[in-house]
């Protein structure tokens, strides 16, 4: 009877643990779902904040989630956009670097997490691209190879780096001419790559399929 009563008390709590923790699942995926309402639906820097303190939060209570900083970190880079001063500018790209920072830790040798660190670290570059080209290029350049080596079919790695191309001099190899191939390589894989859950990164398609568009 002993180890029946044993046996009984055992399978309650793997039960109680089981529906607690299908709970926890519950609330983090609507709150995820929240959040990536909100930055779809932001027009404005203010808007872009309020999703990256709501990832912000999400992540401090999913523990082990690298997914809510990520979008944290994202939200905060698009942020960056909609900024001129280049104090403000950097003051919210290192924020994206320490939210992107805390994606890395939870998860690291993710290739979405370095493709987003890479595109963050050349909007850093953009800010004072004269004192920051020399050291900072071979470094966005790093996270961005490294992200590519860990997953060659994920399209994000292959158009920050076609978008930098497209922005940089001709000068300097860059401009729609040297682009365009990369850009277009970069759209064959957005049209082959789907993630394998809708909270999953799938941002780049429409901006790549701009500029691409503008090198015709």
């Amino acid at each position: 009877m002993k180890k029946n009563l044993k046996t009984t008390i055992i399978t309650l709590i793997v039960i109680v643990f089981s529906v607690a923790s299908k709970a926890q699942d519950a609330k983090y995926l609507t709150a995820m779902k929240s959040g990536l309402q909100a930055f779809k639906d932001a027009k404005i820097g203010a808007d872009y904040v309020a999703a990256s303190n709501q990832f912000e939060r999400i992540g401090g209570i999913a523990k082990t989630e690298w997914l809510p900083y990520y979008y944290a970190a994202y939200s905060q880079l698009i942020n960056n956009t909609t900024l001129q001063d280049p104090n403000e500018k950097d003051a919210v790209l290192d924020k994206a670097l320490e939210l992107v920072g805390k994606a890395e830790t939870l998860k690291p040798a993710e290739g979405e997490i370095l493709a987003l660190k890479g595109y963050i670290s050349f909007m850093k570059i953009y800010v004072n691209p004269m004192a920051r080209m020399q050291n900072g290029m071979g470094e966005a350049m790093g996270y961005l190879e490294k992200a590519k080596a860990l997953n060659p079919e994920n399209p994000r790695p292959y158009f920050v780096i076609a978008q930098n191309t497209f922005y940089t001099p001709e000068a300097f190899g860059g401009g729609k001419d040297a682009a365009k191939p990369e850009l277009t390589a970069a759209a064959k894989k957005f049209e082959a790559f789907k993630p394998i859950n809708g909270m999953m990164p799938d941002w780049g398609k429409e901006r790549n399929a701009m500029l691409l568009a503008e090198c015709k």
